[in-house]
């Protein structure tokens, strides 16, 4: 089986690594301890066996799971966490294996065998991920049948279209796989407000406001000729924001 691990403590690479090279039947593909370098490589090396950290900078674990998931359900998923809070309570309800650090060499093997004959579907890491408060500093974004990692500030706004986000940068408009309450809840930590109920705008890109004659607003950018649409319920919020 064709193993990765993505974890930001290089320690717990290595040692969960050394472990791994007991066993003939496990080889490692790779080790990331940069979550965006490991979800890049993913995307496009599909592996056996993932082992993956949780809480780390830039893209959490449990987004990387969620679009692994998808994009290669084969893929089984191991977590690797130092918090026995409410995650590990949702992975023991939910028949997902993780590891609890620091463990053991047992523990370890004994999550191997395990992981061999059970694979997790693409809804469990749903519901963990719906349930666990995280950030998000890059996202996924789908260019016809490519995949590409979007950073935040990047983003100018995201418009939910027929049942569909669509997420704007300066150049390319890409599809995203997730509701616009999902990135509304992951990229508040990045200037993103909700100016609509289907617009989601980054106002570190914005240019300026124009009142319409309704009690809305046009929202303005920099760089880009788009106008978005600030609905009346959210003009006393906005200029809260700003002041």
């Amino acid at each position: 089986m064709q193993v990765v691990v993505i974890d930001d403590e290089k320690n717990s690479i290595e040692y969960l690594t050394e472990l791994l090279k007991k066993k003939d039947e496990f080889s490692l593909a790779a080790a990331f301890s940069d979550s965006r370098e490991g979800l890049a490589y993913l995307l496009k090396n599909p592996c056996d066996l993932l082992f993956l950290d949780i809480d780390m900078p830039g893209i959490n674990g449990m987004y990387i799971a969620e679009q692994i998931s998808s994009l290669h359900p084969q893929t089984k998923i191991c977590f690797v966490t130092a918090y026995n809070g409410y995650a590990a309570k949702a992975f023991e309800l939910n028949a997902v294996d993780y590891l609890l650090k620091p463990y053991t060499e047992e523990r370890f093997y004994k999550c191997l065998n395990k992981l061999k004959n059970t694979t997790a579907g693409q809804e469990v890491y749903q519901e963990i991920s719906g349930q666990y408060e995280y950030n998000l500093d890059m996202i996924c974004g789908y260019n016809d049948e490519d995949i590409v990692l979007i950073p935040a500030a990047d983003i100018f706004y995201i418009e939910a279209l027929q049942g569909v986000c669509m997420i704007h940068t300066r150049d390319h408009v890409f599809r995203g796989n997730k509701t616009l309450n999902f990135y509304e809840e992951k990229l508040k930590k990045n200037s993103f407000f909700r100016t609509h109920k289907c617009y989601l705008a980054n106002l570190a890109r914005a240019d300026r406001f124009r009142p319409r004659i309704n009690y809305t607003y046009d929202m303005y950018f920099k760089d880009i000729s788009d106008v978005i649409l600030v609905s009346r319920n959210k003009v006393k919020e906005l200029k809260q924001y700003f002041n």
